[in-house]
């Protein structure tokens, strides 16, 4: 019998298996249990849990010192000239934009800002002139609050922007001012921002690559324990630091030869993980047939080893305030080296010639990249030396966004998105809790608290709305505790006001990505005691701001309940899109299979980076869905299930792209055409099932296809390269269609039963 049909029965059968597995557990969890989520009561403990959990890596001690100089100046020059009211306003300004300098790349960081900016002055007009008239008021903040739920859709920074607009709005309608004044107050709010980006910027020239050094070293930490342990969870946590390195590099500015140093090291990173992928998937081959004899497995662990210590240099010239020794140590290529030389004068059986000549092939690929790769990660601190080296700029992804914001806006203004309902639960919250307060006496005088507090609480999805909600409320009423015990010590000097204000900001600013709950505690007492510069602050008021807390978080949960956007209903369209990302960059790859001079490593680039966002947005929806209280239409085990064969989908087509990488010069096969037309047309079938919730139609005959493309190998070994290729590819089919046929199993079951479906 031929050895590929066994080894596909071998394959298909242990898939199949583990797949008949997990459907027999799904249904008897659907006999079990009529419910496949998370109660109420564990959904709230676990939000409370996560509102109470600090993460010590997310300090930001020391990018904080910026923006509390950027609060203190202003109040420490209004105290000393009289003009305190001013040195409030300007301060004001400057806390509303600060916490935008503790992330973001250089160039991020100035058009946040700067949109920032604007937008708190505008905002501060605006809430100005309408404070005068409460149905004004009540509409502005309506519409406000649709803008920022809106501009969730583009980016973080997007969100930042919108989100601070809205708090300067809010905060300003409570002073109501005429048009003279009110313009004035925006200006001094305009030039407080616009202090504080100055501020935060202007250490950035000699640091300004420090975000994007600390994403491509934590990068370069993830490849490192991939290269020790090849796992599914290492691969995903490497992915993520990918795309998180991406979104870093792509806001950089790419022209100065320092940001060109750290893409190439990006695109390096991209190169080494697929051909760690190679190795893993040829000693996995070695294992399994039997052929790994124990001298051969030992050069392997050596080349293993040997790339682990490589990576680990990488790391350490990467790492922030790095002191990695400035002598060249070659000695862990020298060990690879040393160990391919081994594999080379050892003779093989003819059964695993080809297997270890691929070893070999693969190892030399990757010695050369993680030469590059240390070359970079060592010359980027001298790159103001006029150090030149060969490495391609990654295109700019703010230049894109700014050209596709209106199209992303304009596809989500429906009431079919997601992100529109949020935004549209967002205006009517805040108009609603404007209104409350505007309505009654108790509350006319403070309580746009309430409407500031429903802002922070209210999220897209249930996660973050109620661990926000529980970390708001908590942190704001201890916070406002605190501030009234230290309101009756301090309020009557201006200079121990002004101190306390700095400290406070400088904690708040440390612990914002820590702790949400902690940085409430701190931002509620900032507050205050900003407030009791020009308003009477009693310490009966910090008890009224946690009362006002409280209504508003609650008001922000009530609306999120009663008006939900389950992250459930979305997970179907996620795990499409991730399918329909694959499908692009399968056959992508496959053309340049099938004609070698159309292989385009740009388009390659930029397909993968698609199907790994995908992939992204898919696995975070799912993680928060299954965080929701209840039940609606989605069966989130049959989701899971299907996400985890997609995976293995796009690793079989990493795989092949990086063989193309390792073997630029490889035979033409326009044997695979029928193959890879018809693996489209099922991903296109399978990718409108899931999106449309229709039943899947007859898919083409992929085992056909595949025992055609089989009969295509050479018989003889007149061709020894077209058979190392087509080998390689037969090899990767077989997966790929097993994993097909999984997905379209797993699929199927959603009409199995109708009271239990995915979509």
């Amino acid at each position: 019998m031929d050895s590929g049909l066994c080894d596909q029965g071998l394959d298909c059968s242990e898939h199949l298996h583990t797949l008949n597995l997990r459907i027999k557990k799904m249904k008897q969890n659907r006999q079990n249990s009529n419910s496949k989520f998370m109660p109420w009561f564990a959904a709230l403990k676990h939000s409370v849990q996560a509102a109470l959990r600090i993460d010590r890596s997310q300090f930001t001690a020391l990018q904080a010192i910026p923006g509390t100089i950027g609060v203190a100046l202003p109040l420490v020059i209004g105290v000393l000239t009289g003009h305190v009211v001013g040195g409030v306003s300007l301060a004001g300004g400057a806390a509303m934009t600060g916490s935008v300098g503790l992330t973001y790349s250089y160039r991020a960081r100035i058009r946040t800002l700067l949109l920032a900016c604007t937008g708190v002055a505008v905002s501060a007009f605006v809430g100005s002139m309408t404070g005068r008239i409460g149905w004004l008021s009540v509409l502005a903040i309506g519409i406000w609050g649709v803008g920022a739920g809106m501009l969730v859709a583009l980016d973080q920074s997007a969100m930042v922007v919108g989100l601070q607009s809205v708090v300067a709005l809010i905060i300003l309608t409570h002073f109501e001012l005429d048009p003279i004044h009110a313009l004035e107050q925006a200006a001094l709010m305009f030039a407080g921002a616009l202090l504080q980006t100055i501020l935060i910027l202007l250490p950035s020239p000699w640091k300004s690559t420090s975000p994007e050094r600390s994403a491509l070293s934590v990068l370069y930490q993830k490849l490192t324990d991939y290269a020790v342990n090849p796992s599914s969870e290492q691969s995903r946590q490497v992915r993520n630091a990918l795309i998180k390195a991406q979104t870093m590099l792509y806001d950089s500015d790419t022209r100065s030869q320092r940001e060109k140093i750290l893409s190439g090291l990006l695109e390096e990173a991209e190169q080494i993980r697929l051909s760690l992928m190679l190795l893993a998937r040829s000693r996995q081959n070695l294992e399994k047939s039997a052929m790994g004899q124990t001298a051969t497995m030992e050069q392997l662990d050596q080349i293993r080893q040997a790339t682990v210590a490589s990576l680990q240099k990488i790391v350490n010239e990467l790492k922030p305030a790095s002191r990695a020794s400035k002598l060249s140590d070659t000695r862990p290529s020298q060990h690879m080296k040393a160990a391919l030389a081994v594999l080379r004068g050892r003779d093989q059986t003819c059964s695993s010639e080809e297997t270890i000549q691929e070893v070999l092939r693969f190892s030399d690929a990757l010695r050369d990249q993680l030469h590059r790769a240390r070359k970079l990660a060592t010359s980027w601190k001298y790159a103001h030396q006029g150090t030149r080296l060969p490495v391609r700029s990654i295109p700019r992804r703010a230049y894109l966004q700014l050209h596709n914001a209106q199209a992303i806006l304009r596809a989500n203004f429906t009431p079919r998105s997601a992100t529109f309902r949020h935004a549209m639960r967002l205006g009517v919250t805040l108009a609603l809790a404007t209104t409350m307060y505007l309505l009654l006496p108790p509350l006319r005088d403070r309580g746009y608290w309430i409407p500031l507090t429903a802002l922070l609480v209210l999220r897209s999805d249930f996660a973050s709305t109620f661990m926000r909600g529980m970390a708001r409320m908590l942190g704001t009423m201890l916070g406002a505790v605190l501030a009234a015990l230290l309101a009756s010590l301090i309020l009557p000097h201006p200079g121990i006001l002004v101190i306390a204000i700095a400290i406070t900001v400088y904690l708040a600013y440390s612990v914002l990505f820590a702790n949400y709950a902690i940085f409430s505690v701190f931002i509620t007492i900032e507050v205050v005691f900003l407030l009791a510069f020009v308003i009477p602050q009693p310490p009966l008021t910090a008890a009224y701001r946690a009362i006002d807390t409280a209504i508003g978080g609650t008001l922000a949960l009530i609306m999120y309940i009663a008006w939900p956007t389950w992250e459930q209903s979305r997970v179907p369209a996620y795990i499409a899109d991730h399918l329909e990302a694959i499908r692009h960059y399968f056959v992508a790859v496959m053309e340049s299979y099938i004609h070698p001079e159309a292989y385009r490593n740009s388009r390659l680039y930029e397909l993968r980076k698609a199907s790994r966002l995908a992939h992204s947005n898919a696995e975070a929806s799912l993680q928060r869905a299954q965080q929701e209280p209840e039940p609606h239409h989605t069966d989130l085990e049959l989701a899971q299930n299907l996400f985890d064969t997609e995976i293995t989908l796009a690793t079989s087509i990493l795989t092949l792209e990086a063989y193309l990488i390792d073997n630029p010069a490889h035979q033409p096969l326009p044997m695979v055409t029928e193959f890879s037309k018809k693996v489209d047309q099922a991903l296109r079938i399978l990718a409108t099932s899931l999106r449309e919730g229709q039943a899947v139609t007859a898919l083409p005959d992929l085992q056909e296809a595949l025992r055609r493309l089989q009969a295509e190998r050479p018989a003889n070994r007149a061709q020894p390269e077209l058979s190392a290729d087509l080998r390689f590819v037969i090899a990767e089919a077989r997966r790929i269609v097993t994993a097909v046929n999984a997905l379209s199993r797993l699929i199927s079951l959603r009409y199995a039963s109708s009271d239990h479906d995915i979509g």
